[in-house]
């Protein structure tokens, strides 16, 4: 069963695999196998939310956007049921929709803390949604807008839960160092690769969103000087785009979910059932 962490355990935690030289690595787990075996592998993190369930029933990630299901109910399943109960030293985030105007956020943060959550992050998230369209405004106008998902995040960190903020773009970032989370995660969109990842974003832009992570990035540390800088999706999808990011941002840590859970079991599962199906039958006619 996992262990539960207070918020400064966690940073101390990180904040020492970055001072011996590793990067902080989170995985998402949609199942209870990718949870057992991304800990195994030496994930620093596990995190929770309703993306993992639809991506790991083969569906696009985007799902978790979309009105198929209650993201925080997810979560609690997801987490409660299949995750917490089989990782043992990680600390295990939740993805929550921070949003959702059918719950009481602190009373479903308390919720969370006595499952075993050690942190919270914001997904699913309006950030996703492109700024300009009528619809990313409509929400930001009624009250279901991304400043409302930080809102959430800083009760968190009230209750004493690590708390990381998705950003999309430099005011964003800004916002999340204000609100005093203890990372912010430069999402650069929906990753590349594998058999329904993005076809817009392509290897040719990791230069351009290693400068995207460090706008996010010198806009949250204006704000915060001690948040760390993590990077997430578009083109930085395979570990050889983490370690150009490293050297090329600031980034500290990297979010895996398509990228650890769902890209490195496609071809595998595909080649090893396909191994069976070519083993030779004997005639027995």
């Amino acid at each position: 069963m996992a262990k539960q962490y207070t918020r400064d355990e966690v940073v101390t935690r990180l904040k020492n695999e970055i001072n011996n030289g590793s990067p902080v690595v989170i995985v998402g787990a949609g199942t209870g196998i990718s949870a057992k075996f991304a800990e195994k592998g030496g994930a620093d993190l596990i995190g929770v939310y309703n993306s993992g369930k639809y991506r790991m029933d083969g569906h696009g990630s985007l799902a978790g956007l979309m009105p198929y299901g209650d993201a925080n109910e997810i979560v609690l399943e997801l987490g409660g049921r299949t995750v917490l109960p089989i990782v043992q030293e990680a600390p295990v985030i939740a993805g929550i929709c921070g949003t959702d105007p059918t719950r009481q956020m602190p009373t479903f943060l308390e919720e969370l803390k006595r499952l075993g959550f050690s942190g919270v992050m914001n997904f699913p998230t309006v950030g996703l949604i492109d700024w300009d369209s009528r619809f990313r405004q409509e929400l930001e106008t009624t009250g279901m807008g991304y400043e409302k998902e930080l809102e959430t995040l800083k009760i968190a960190k009230e209750l004493g839960l690590f708390t990381m903020g998705y950003a999309f773009r430099p005011e964003e970032g800004a916002m999340v160092g204000e609100a005093g989370l203890d990372v912010v995660i430069a999402h650069m969109g929906l990753t590349r690769g594998g058999s329904i990842g993005s076809t817009m974003s392509k290897e040719d832009d990791l230069a351009a969103a290693c400068r995207l992570v460090d706008e996010i990035g010198d806009a949250a540390r204006a704000k915060n000087p001690d948040i760390l800088v993590f990077c997430h999706g578009g083109a930085i999808a395979y570990p050889e785009d983490t370690v150009y990011a490293y050297q090329h941002s600031q980034a500290v840590g990297f979010l895996g979910a398509s990228s650890a859970e769902r890209i490195p079991v496609e071809g595998p599962l595909r080649e090893a059932t396909a191994a069976f199906k070519a083993a030779p039958l004997p005639n027995r006619i």
